[in-house]
């Protein structure tokens, strides 16, 4: 996954001119559109892996932002240099500091050529990190002030502010290792904010760890007890006809590699045998018998949230003298 949940979202679109205020100051609100890249996971996985809900909210003042959607809701303080961010299922307030800015992006591409979004003229800029290409079609014809993003590194949204001058932008395309996420402006109301719009729960901070805040599927009984379910499961009889045992060994195994899903009701399926080629088919046979027939597993979960998951899974067939 990458390093925080989603790059900040600052945008703008439909909007009139407004000569009496320089900076943009107001909520706007994005659909957002997305497709997985990975076969296990559907959209909604996804959405839920780069916590990007269908509707995203940005209200915005100053250098602080409050982005909400459905999986989310990150507020950045720039007098605290922090992300401050609330996970809808889990009762914690994780935080991200703006790292220090020695990220170089890997490659910056601009172009000049005028592209027509929401009947404004924008400009293209392409930013590549190790996590995110992100392609942004942007408006000089509002801006956000560059005193309060500069030091703003998570995303390295700073990169993006100093690179456009601080423009917004209507459009912006985020490709990631599991998925593409599209943000598009539909709406934006240019109104005073008051400070309280970005005023953080009263819940227990914490050091935002992503590692921390993800899992695989789990079989109930965690490692020990799959294990155990296994050996108690395969059937004796296929290992005795199909495993041969050379007349100077003591002991003979083979090893059949199955790969299955575990969907987000923890129930198994799509069970593959990796190496069949080089195992008899029985024993394959048997493989999938046993794992089709396990208990219901713990789902995968990100931030509190089920989804599809990918198990691999040596099973072992032994014969002993």
């Amino acid at each position: 996954m990458k390093p925080i949940i989603l790059a900040l979202i600052v945008a703008c679109c439909g909007i009139r001119s407004w000569s009496q205020q320089q900076y943009f100051e107001g909520t706007l609100v994005y659909h957002a559109a997305i497709k997985s890249k990975v076969d296990i996971l559907d959209d909604e996985d996804v959405r839920k892996i780069l916590a990007s809900g269908e509707v995203l909210t940005v209200t915005c003042k100053n250098g602080n932002y409050r982005e909400t959607n459905a999986y989310s809701d990150e507020i950045t303080i720039a007098r605290d240099k922090k992300v401050y961010i609330k996970f809808p299922k889990l009762d914690t307030l994780y935080y991200i500091d703006f790292p220090p800015d020695t990220a170089a992006p890997g490659n910056i591409v601009k172009t000049d050529s005028i592209f027509k979004v929401n009947n404004y003229s924008c400009k293209g800029i392409t930013i590549s990190s190790a996590n995110v290409i992100k392609r942004y079609y942007y408006t000089e014809a509002f801006r956000n002030n560059l005193v309060f993003d500069k030091e703003n590194t998570v995303g390295q949204y700073n990169v993006y502010a100093r690179e456009t001058g601080g423009s917004v932008f209507l459009w912006l395309r985020s490709e990631y290792s599991v998925g593409v996420i599209t943000d598009s402006c539909i709406r934006i109301e240019q109104k005073s904010i008051d400070d309280h719009a970005f005023d953080l729960p009263a819940l227990p901070v914490k050091k935002f760890d992503p590692s921390s805040l993800q899992s695989g599927p789990r079989y109930p009984g965690k490692a020990e007890g799959w294990l155990r379910y296994l050996q108690s499961n395969l059937d004796s009889k296929v290992s005795l006809k199909y495993v041969r045992l050379a007349k100077d060994q003591q002991e003979a195994s083979v090893t059949v590699q199955v790969k299955f899903s575990v969907g987000k009701d923890g129930s198994v399926s799509n069970i593959q045998v990796l190496n069949k080629n080089d195992v008899h088919p029985k024993l394959a046979e048997e493989a999938v018998r046993v794992i089709q027939e396990s208990p219901r597993w713990i789902p995968a979960q990100f931030y509190g949230q089920k989804i599809n998951g990918a198990v691999r899974q040596p099973v072992v067939f032994k014969v002993t003298r």
